[in-house]
């Protein structure tokens, strides 16, 4: 279920974030390596469906109870077979449906400053590069392009993962890390 609609997400094109960034500028993330900006961001897409994929059939959470823990910077799962796993998290940012809203959770006040790491380290990035929808507070996009930016947050921070967590109100999109599992 979960896969499916990561597939079909993936089908479908960006279209605000497309026309927001430069086409085929050139970047220089991390070692000085020159990259095309539209092949890392595809490529950050397709790293992540993959990831996501993985984690949804080993680890079965599309219908796992979730919380997290801000002052451990944990995030918990329990499992419908009674198994629980939990994982270092970082707060992306919130989706709000309702507004088309995406606020960043480096500019988030109820986001606590040890869980904004990943989003200031790819707000860092898209500074460095120009890449404004990494810098803007908050934009008003799709659902689709929140995961585009979380994909690219997963690539710039190389987390194992990201997730989802739907609320009563914004969703809230975070990055995961070392995910463990206990029966």
């Amino acid at each position: 279920m979960l896969r499916d609609w990561v597939n079909e997400l993936a089908m479908k094109a960006p279209p605000l974030l497309a026309r927001v960034r430069a086409q085929s500028r050139a970047l220089a993330p991390w070692q000085g390596e020159v990259v095309d900006v539209d092949r890392f961001w595809a490529d950050a897409w397709r790293e992540m469906t993959i990831r996501q994929q993985k984690l949804a059939r080993r680890l079965m959470l599309a219908h796992a109870h979730w919380s997290v823990d801000q002052e451990q910077g944990l995030i918990h799962f329990e499992r419908q077979d009674g198994a629980t796993l939990s994982a270092p998290v970082q707060i992306i940012g919130a989706w709000n449906p309702d507004t088309h809203a995406f606020t960043w959770a480096w500019d988030h006040p109820s986001v606590q400053t040890r869980l904004r790491a990943d989003a200031e380290r790819t707000r860092w990035f898209g500074e460095k590069h120009g890449l404004l929808e990494l810098t803007d507070r908050s934009l008003i996009i799709s659902e689709q392009e929140a995961w585009r930016l979380t994909a690219v947050a997963m690539k710039v921070n190389a987390a194992q993962g990201v997730y989802r967590g739907p609320t009563d109100g914004p969703i809230v999109f975070m990055t995961l890390r070392d995910l463990k599992v206990q029966f």
